[in-house]
């Protein structure tokens, strides 16, 4: 899937160099359906519903007992989520997007001088994002965006492994994207994207009678494809 998506962002950032016409004969444009020979106006409303693969990094600042544990780090296995987006159209050009990813569970296993202890914790956390995407093309097979917003990450569970105690903080971050939907006709297609948010979270808890405390720059990698619709 990550060739596909990463075509998407090269041809996006080509695209969008692309001066967009200025439509002289009004002062305030009408989204209309190319499809549609009356001209009716098209709905502000568009869905992207696909399957995403989230990719951590594996940075990891950590204490125990008041000390610093020296080359710590973690290691997750792949991230799976399905993914909704609602997006409306309040320009020409430009669209809200709001994404949300279905609660993904994994585990979270040391690295680097952790490695011995293995899973360290589990979690289930919900995945979510608000940006402005630019989309300067509406007709045609390859419509580019590029987009940018905040993201969030909500800790909904976490379970004890050699961390014993843990919780996790949940997090709001800045976040960008860049994409492409690619419309067999009109009203729908397929989409491809990248988003990358600089998001983290403070652990806590015991490994054995000591206390820990930590920061994980996750800083998520999202890779996304599947169908957009527009009303």
């Amino acid at each position: 899937m990550r060739p596909i998506i990463t075509a998407a962002f090269l041809c996006a950032s080509a695209a969008l160099t692309v001066p967009a016409q200025a439509d002289e004969s009004s002062a305030a444009p009408k989204l209309t359906s190319p499809a549609d020979p009356a001209g009716d106006p098209m709905s502000p409303w568009f869905f992207r519903v696909g399957a995403a693969q989230l990719q951590f990094l594996n940075g990891f600042n950590l204490t125990v007992a008041g000390q610093p544990v020296p080359g710590a780090a973690l290691h997750f296995n792949h991230i799976y989520s399905a993914l909704l987006e609602v997006g409306y159209t309040f320009a020409p050009d430009w669209s809200a997007v709001l994404s949300v990813g279905w609660p993904p569970s994994f585990s979270v296993y040391g690295g680097g001088s952790l490695a011995p202890y293995g899973k360290l914790l589990s979690t289930t956390f919900g995945p979510s994002a608000l940006t402005v995407q630019y989309k300067p093309l509406h007709e045609g097979f390859f419509r580019p965006y590029v987009g940018a917003g905040i993201s969030y990450i909500d800790i909904l569970s976490t379970h004890d492994g050699a961390v014993q105690n843990a919780k996790l903080s949940n997090d709001l971050a800045p976040e960008i994207e860049a994409g492409s939907d690619f419309m067999v006709q009109d009203s729908w297609g397929f989409f491809a994207e990248v988003k990358k948010a600089w998001l983290s979270t403070h652990a806590t808890g015991t490994v054995g009678p000591y206390p820990a405390s930590g920061k994980a720059n996750i800083a998520p990698w999202v890779y996304a494809t599947g169908v957009t619709m527009h009303l």
